[in-house]
This record gives structure tokens, C-alpha cells and sequence, in this order.
């Protein structure tokens, strides 16, 4: 891998217009918004991050005051390939790894380039260990989209079914509309819908 190079912008001092790079780009989002990769729209949550493939046109619409961090970077045989959908940071902990590699090129200390180098390598191995662990978890949420098909009649606990799939109630809801296109509350009222209309065409209740 090798850094070609990298930045900090916010929308106070930059318009984002569509571009491309004969790099891959990380971009790292501080804060929410919409990130435009190629034909394909997707929300963003604060602390989210996307792998943007050579020559990709690509845009990002930051919530009213937005920061991102960029780097890009040449990948020759790595170990990994990633979605170009946005994935999330959720504890932080590859933005702590990626702020390490903006110190190494300010303080340009002795071997400054091969030490942000570790520290993207890093980077790379344990989002690519989130992810492959999240495998799972998404197959949890199909599993859950069928158990509210299951018991759409009876009193859901969201908060509890999130917490079975893993995520937060807010991250859970976010991630099940993007599976889905519905929330879980939404899916929900839908299934109870769909039997009130089955019951009023067909029974007598």
C-alpha cells in the first residue's frame, strides 16, 4: 500500500462537487449526510466510512456543518476488498487509527511514511475483521424480519430485538430500512395491514 495523499475538509470552506481519482479513496464521514458513489445514493451516519474504487465519480452532502477525512491510496494484493457502501464506526476505533496517520504526515517524524502506512494497514485489517464478523448479524436480521412476520399480532420490544441482532436501537433501525426499506416498526404495521386486508376480503370478521 501507499499513501497518495490525504485531507480534511468541511463544507463551511469547500463545495463537494462529483469526482473521480485513478486511486482507491477512503473517506471517513465526522458527520452525517448523503454519500453519492457512482449511480448509487446512501445515507450516512457520524462516523461511517467508504472505499471508493478507482475512477469512481463519487459526492458527499454533509448534514448542515460536515467534516469528512480523505486519504487516498494505491492496493496491490491485499487480503481484502470491501462494498463501496458506506460502512459504520461504531465505537470509534478505526477513526482513532485513521487520526493516526494524519499525525504521522504533520509531525513528519523519522520514517513518518512508513509509519502511516502500519497504521492504514491496521486500518484496513480490523475493518475488514468487523465486517466479516457482522456476516452474521445480518443474516440476525433476516432472522428477526421473519420473526416480526411471525409475531406482527402479538407486543414487540424493538429495543429487545436489536439488542438480539447486536446494534443499538437507532443503528438497528438505520440498518434494517437499508435491508428492507421499511423500519422494524414500519414492517410491523405493514404485516398488520396486509392481514386486516386478507381478513376483510376473505372472513367475516
Amino acid at each position: 500500500m501507499e499513501i497518495k495523499f490525504l485531507n480534511k475538509h468541511n463544507t463551511q470552506n469547500n463545495i463537494f462537487r462529483t469526482h473521480a481519482h485513478p486511486t482507491y479513496e477512503l473517506v471517513y464521514f465526522l458527520t452525517g449526510g448523503i454519500a453519492e458513489i457512482g449511480k448509487e445514493s446512501y445515507p450516512v451516519l457520524p462516523h461511517s466510512y467508504a472505499i471508493i474504487p478507482p475512477y469512481t465519480e463519487h459526492n458527499e452532502c454533509m448534514d448542515g456543518y460536515g467534516e469528512i477525512l480523505f486519504v487516498g491510496f494505491s492496493q496491490e494484493n491485499a487480503p481484502y476488498s470491501f462494498s463501496k457502501q458506506p460502512m459504520h464506526d461504531a465505537d470509534g476505533e478505526l477513526l482513532s487509527l485513521l487520526l493516526s496517520v494524519f499525525t504521522e504526515y504533520k509531525e513528519q517524524d523519522a520514517c513518518f511514511s512508513l509509519a502511516a502506512t502500519f497504521w492504514m494497514e491496521l486500518f484496513f485489517i480490523r475493518a475488514y475483521r468487523s465486517i466479516a464478523s457482522k456476516g452474521k448479524k445480518c443474516k440476525d436480521l433476516e432472522y428477526i424480519k421473519n420473526y416480526i412476520e411471525q409475531h406482527f399480532d402479538q407486543k414487540l420490544d424493538f429495543k429487545e430485538l436489536a439488542h438480539m441482532s447486536g446494534y443499538s436501537s437507532d443503528y438497528f433501525r438505520h440498518l434494517f430500512r437499508a435491508h428492507f426499506g421499511f423500519s422494524p416498526q414500519e414492517y410491523m404495521i405493514d404485516a398488520r395491514l396486509q392481514r386486516a386486508k386478507a381478513l376483510l376480503e376473505e372472513g367475516h370478521l
